[in-house]
């Protein structure tokens, strides 16, 4: 059983790691396409040293 594994492993190695490292890739990206979501949504006001509103939108 084991020496199967081991073949198994030995035979698909790179194909493997590939599948692994596009899977954390498509991971990254996802987490920051949802960053830039979520940035764009929160609308921050930026203060200036007197703590008032630096831009004021109309």
């Amino acid at each position: 059983m084991k020496t199967a594994i081991t073949d198994f492993w030995n035979k698909r190695q790179g194909h493997i790691l590939q599948i692994v490292l596009g899977g954390i890739i498509l991971l990254f990206i996802a987490i920051l396409v949802g960053v830039y979501v979520i940035a764009r949504q929160a609308n921050p006001v930026i203060l200036d040293e007197q703590g008032k509103p630096k831009y004021q939108q109309q």
